[in-house]
């Protein structure tokens, strides 16, 4: 489905994912039947859409790595400048999160605002960073 501000295709994302990022006023206009997708462009307005509508940065309870916040992995708390403090001291961020997803510790799917495993998210932004 495309982004009703920008006209691009979302990211389609768990329903549990929405709910959890969702301020409990946006929770009452969302129609839990209906897919939802999150906007990656980070000019964009827009954060999660439906067919009941859109839900706005305003609407959403936590920081959206796809829209600027500094956030790359939602469940073990990695920052970009938590990432650049760690690869300065040698500590290998994304073995530590590996490390995480092996022991099952993580909860993307209800954390990360895409609702799936920021690995991938992570280990391009440590490269970018390095």
């Amino acid at each position: 489905m495309l982004c009703p501000q920008n006209g691009r295709v979302g990211l389609e994302v768990p329903l549990k994912t929405v709910k959890n990022f969702l301020t409990g006023r946006a929770l009452v206009r969302l129609n839990p039947a209906s897919p939802h997708y999150l906007c990656q462009d980070p000019a964009c307005p827009v954060v999660y859409y439906g067919e009941e509508g859109v839900y706005t940065l305003g609407e959403v309870r936590f920081p959206i790595y796809d829209k600027g916040a500094s956030l790359v992995c939602y469940c073990f708390d990695w920052t970009r400048e938590g990432l650049v403090e760690a690869l300065g001291q040698g500590v290998d961020p994304v073995a530590q999160v590996e490390e995480g997803v092996r022991a099952r510790r993580c909860a993307c799917d209800q954390r990360n605002p895409r609702g799936r495993c920021c690995l991938a998210t992570l280990k391009a932004e440590v490269a970018r960073l390095a």
